[in-house]
C-alpha cells in the first residue's frame, strides 16, 4: 500500500475464478450423474426352447427323461439353469441336468443356439404326472414353462 491506496483487483479476479472452477465441477457431476442413469441396466436371457421327450418325441405322463432343445435367442451357463417340475399338488420336483451339448453333439458348459439339455428326476422324484408344469428357469426368470397333457 503506497500512498495510501489500497490495489486489491486481482483479489476480485482470483475470486471471479475460484466460482467460475466451482462452478464447473458442480456442473460436470450433474451432467455425469444424469448421464449414468440413462445407461441401461442387465437383462435376463431371452431363449427360445422346445421341451421334448427322448423316446417318443412329445412330453407326455409317466416320462422319466425330458430333453430342452435351444431353438434361438441368447446363450446361458450350465450352472445358471435349474429345472423344476411343479406337480399338479403344487409341489416343487427339482430335477438333474443329465448331459449339455452343443449343436454337434459335443458335452458343453453352455446352452447355445442347436444345443440340448436332457433332464431327469433326481433319485426319490417321481416321473412327469398329467396337468404337472415343467419349467426350465435362471436365478432370475423362468426360461420356458409347459404344461403336460
Amino acid at each position: 500500500m503506497k500512498d495510501g491506496i489500497q490495489y486489491d483487483e486481482a483479489v476480485s479476479s482470483v475470486v471471479g475464478e475460484m466460482i467460475m472452477v466451482a462452478l464447473v465441477i458442480i456442473l460436470v457431476a450433474l451432467f455425469a450423474t444424469s448421464a449414468f442413469s440413462l445407461i441401461p441396466g442387465g437383462r435376463e436371457a431371452s431363449v427360445d426352447v422346445a421341451m421334448k421327450n427322448a423316446s417318443n418325441g412329445t412330453t407326455s405322463a409317466g416320462d422319466t427323461t425330458v430333453i430342452f432343445w435351444h431353438k434361438g435367442g441368447d446363450w446361458v451357463e450350465e450352472n445358471d439353469l435349474a429345472v423344476v417340475v411343479i406337480k399338479e399338488n403344487g409341489v416343487r420336483d427339482p430335477w438333474k441336468i443329465v448331459k449339455l451339448h452343443d449343436h454337434a453333439g459335443n458335452p458343453t458348459g453352455a446352452f447355445d443356439l442347436g444345443g440340448y439339455l436332457v433332464v431327469e428326476p433326481k433319485p426319490g422324484s417321481s416321473p412327469i404326472g398329467n396337468n404337472d408344469t415343467v419349467r426350465l428357469v435362471t436365478q432370475k426368470s423362468v426360461v420356458y414353462s409347459g404344461v403336460i397333457p
